[in-house]
């Protein structure tokens, strides 16, 4: 396990993840994701297994483990790689005397539920996986009896309902979003994240492998550093936004995630 130093807001010894980053509040949404120096988002197979190495790891882990449940996009589900969530016994334990279940949902946002059903994800999974997609999408489709449907928006998701019925119906206020860069692009756009986490790992990767961290923003968004944390040379930061009466309104963009 790698060790973690804080470097600010004030230069610290050792940190431990899982506390360092339990100090939001318990119905907030945090985005975590990884690049190189380079602005490369993916390796020469296209993921992000490899950029951090065992220090993001150790930081991913710990994100997941303080989460109700876990956000990913269709195409990132479709490469076969994502699974039921695995914590370590300590994480799992920590999870259990927080009065969470050992194991969070990977929550999949798919607009088209053109979705392999027998898959790990959807079979394996000690706590259901959980579905979120449109009204027309789940007229249309037979899905899985293992997996527990959320219905946000009638030809699109509505992510605004969505995170809002994960949240208040489903009691998953904590939210943790893993893209890929359309939901990620598409939460940020929507103004659903509370805290956005980037791993900068210590890589230079070229641009045949050059991959966005997020698709086009209709607007530029400040974000403000909140903390930085350091191990094995791969850089943790962490930046808050602030969405002035953000959740009062339902945005009106549609959002693409098939």
């Amino acid at each position: 396990m790698s060790d973690v130093r804080q470097l600010l807001p004030s230069p610290h010894g050792e940190v431990d993840p899982y506390h360092a980053y339990d100090d939001l509040p318990p119905s907030a949404v945090r985005l975590n994701l990884v690049m190189t120096v380079d602005g490369s988002v993916g390796d020469h197979e296209q993921w992000t297994d490899s950029l951090g190495g065992a220090a993001d790891f150790h930081v991913f882990r710990s994100l997941r483990a303080l989460a109700d449940g876990i956000m990913v996009g269709a195409s990132t589900v479709r490469t076969g790689r994502v699974g039921p969530h695995r914590p370590t016994k300590i994480l799992a334990a920590r999870r259990v005397e927080r009065g969470l279940p050992a194991t969070a949902p990977i929550i999949v946002v798919s607009q088209s539920l053109q979705l392999d059903w027998s898959h790990r994800l959807f079979t394996e999974a000690v706590v259901p996986t959980v579905v979120v997609t449109s009204a027309a999408a789940r007229r249309s489709v037979q899905t899985s009896d293992s997996v527990r449907i959320v219905t946000a928006g009638e030809d699109t998701i509505d992510l605004r309902s969505a995170v809002r019925h994960l949240q208040d119906d489903l009691g998953l206020r904590h939210l943790l979003c893993e893209g890929g860069p359309t939901l990620a692009t598409a939460m940020l756009e929507e103004q659903l994240i509370d805290e956005f986490c980037l791993s900068l790992a210590p890589s230079l990767i070229g641009g045949q492998h050059h991959l966005q961290l997020l698709g086009n923003l209709r607007k530029r968004i400040d974000l403000q550093l909140a903390a930085l944390y350091e191990a094995d040379n791969t850089i943790f930061a962490r930046y808050r936004l602030h969405w002035p009466h953000a959740r009062d309104h339902r945005a009106a963009s549609a959002t693409d995630l098939r």
